[in-house]
This record gives C-alpha cells, sequence and structure tokens, in this order.
C-alpha cells in the first residue's frame, strides 16, 4: 500500500531493501511500462511527453509520497526524468488488484495529477511571459517548496533552459525575467543555484 512516513526519507538501507526502493541519479531516466506505476519516496520527478510534432511539453512534477505510471496503455508517450536523486517503489497491478484500499488510494492520487496537469496548462494559457514565470514559481513553491529562514526553498534546481521549455519562451527571456524577479526582491538563489521564492504576494497579469 501507499506509505506516507515522513521518516521514510531517511531510512537505512536494510528498510530501503524491504520496501523495495530503488533508486535514480539525477538525470536518469525512470522506466514507465504498462501495468505499474512508481511512487516516489524521496526526490524530485519531471514527467513530459512529446506532442504529436515531436517537441516535449512537461506534465508536471512528482514529489514525494505521489505517484506517476501506467496501468492500462501500452505506450502513452510518458517519459520520467530525476530532477534530483530519487528513491522510487513500484507498485504492479497484480498488488492494487488485491487492496480495494490501494485502489481508492491510487484514484486519488491519479485524480490530483490530472488538476496540476490543468493548472500547468492555464499558466501556459496567460498571454504575458511575466505572468506565466510567475505562476510557474508560485506553482513549484506549492508543489517542492520547503519553508527556511530566507523564503520558500525549492527541493529541484531549474535551469533557465528547463523553465523556458516549461512555458513555452526562450532562455533569454528567462534570464532576463529572473534578474527582474531577483531585482524586486521576489526570488533569490542558494549557493547551490535553487531558487528561494521571497514572498508569494505579486500578481503580475
Amino acid at each position: 500500500m501507499l506509505l506516507r512516513d515522513q521518516t521514510l526519507w531517511n531510512i537505512h538501507q536494510k528498510n530501503r531493501d524491504e520496501l523495495l526502493l530503488q533508486s535514480y541519479e539525477k538525470g536518469e531516466a525512470i522506466p514507465i511500462c504498462k501495468g505499474c506505476v512508481w511512487q516516489v519516496y524521496r526526490g524530485v520527478i519531471q514527467l513530459s511527453k512529446l506532442n504529436i510534432n515531436g517537441e516535449e511539453i512537461v506534465l508536471g512534477w512528482i514529489t514525494p509520497n505521489h505517484v506517476f505510471g501506467n496501468l492500462f496503455e501500452q505506450n502513452l508517450g510518458l517519459s520520467s526524468l530525476a530532477l534530483t536523486d530519487v528513491y522510487v517503489r513500484q507498485i504492479r497491478i497484480q498488488e492494487i488488484q488485491k487492496s480495494p484500499y490501494l485502489a481508492r488510494e491510487l484514484l486519488s492520487e491519479f485524480s490530483y495529477r490530472s488538476i496540476k496537469s490543468q493548472q500547468l496548462l492555464a499558466i501556459n494559457a496567460l498571454r504575458r511571459v511575466e505572468a506565466r514565470l510567475w505562476q510557474l514559481i508560485l506553482m513549484l513553491a506549492e508543489e517542492m517548496g520547503h519553508s527556511t529562514d530566507n523564503g520558500i526553498r525549492l527541493t529541484a534546481r531549474f535551469t533557465h533552459h528547463n523553465l523556458a521549455k516549461v512555458i513555452c519562451t526562450t532562455r533569454v527571456t528567462i534570464t532576463r525575467l529572473l534578474g527582474d524577479f531577483q531585482n524586486r526582491g521576489w526570488i533569490e538563489f542558494d549557493k547551490e543555484r535553487h531558487m528561494i521564492v521571497k514572498t508569494l504576494a505579486p500578481i503580475i497579469h
């Protein structure tokens, strides 16, 4: 069944083996196969799909305790990439069929993922690129942000190219806008280049 104990983030190797957790390093692809889903225990995974023109479309991010995968279709064109070092557990359809509780939990999880994908689509529908970028930053802060003394720090590090791809703009534009946001005091970057969101107040139309 789905495990939600936060202490799993700091488990010992023995417990990792008992839970059948698999590890992937930052930058590695996690295979998506028919009839199974993955649950993330630690780290952040980016989910994407190729459109009819062969261009990669980012669908969202999978954070600890959430799931992704392919239970029914042979090929959804989905791909997943570890944005950080991750630990994941594979859940097969046979395990789901034996547990009504697990089936209900997974239904709730996929509903949640659908809502998040729609949220990302709504962001990309905004006319001004400044608005798209700021709303994306707010979404990331909500999904994978951790409170610090300086603000909300994103767990994963996003390159300018990665952010540009998400909101359909150029890397040069992202660089310019992030510099502007920094000058306004809305964001900053720590020594590891993770973004820290300093305020959630600004609203750009």
